[in-house]
């Protein structure tokens, strides 16, 4: 992992603030990185966004991320991970909420992805197309700081 995050989320202050992963899958393609794009079932079924998940008490990022790709995708193993320096705090009234993006580099082939059944579609898409299709500012600016990253 280029960036470990090896700290809790007990260590990053109070314990009131929310931790969650952001993970983008993503691969390269013949013209650079392209990054997997997810929908779910009923809530937000037209909005595409990467992996997320909430980070356990006594759980680290990198930890966090592997679960959540594990149980939405059925991935065991990421040929590499990816971690910008830090994540993005996002106000939503009284609920402080830590965005914290990992790139998970795909080992092997599309083929292996076992979504499971409330991803109700996936889609591959080079930055340009993956950015304009999230809808969230958070995913955005998180996709933005891991493209900086993984393609340079």
């Amino acid at each position: 992992m280029n960036q470990p995050y090896g700290i809790l989320p007990a260590e990053f202050g109070d314990l009131g603030l929310r931790h969650e992963v952001d993970v983008f899958v993503y691969r390269f393609g013949a013209v650079g990185p392209e990054y997997l794009l997810l929908r779910h079932e009923p809530q937000h079924e037209e909005a595409w966004r990467p992996v997320t998940g909430s980070v356990g008490l006594n759980e680290d990022l990198r930890r966090a991320a592997m679960r959540r790709v594990r149980a939405e995708l059925g991935l065991d193993y990421a040929h590499d991970l990816v971690a910008p320096p830090s994540g993005l705090l996002e106000e939503i009234g009284d609920l402080q909420l830590v965005h914290w993006p990992v790139g998970f580099q795909l080992a092997r082939g599309a083929e292996l992805l076992r979504p499971q059944e409330h991803v109700t579609a996936l889609q591959w898409a080079v930055f340009a197309a993956a950015l304009e299709a999230l809808n969230n500012g958070a995913h955005r600016r998180n996709l933005l700081q891991l493209h900086l990253r993984i393609a340079a």
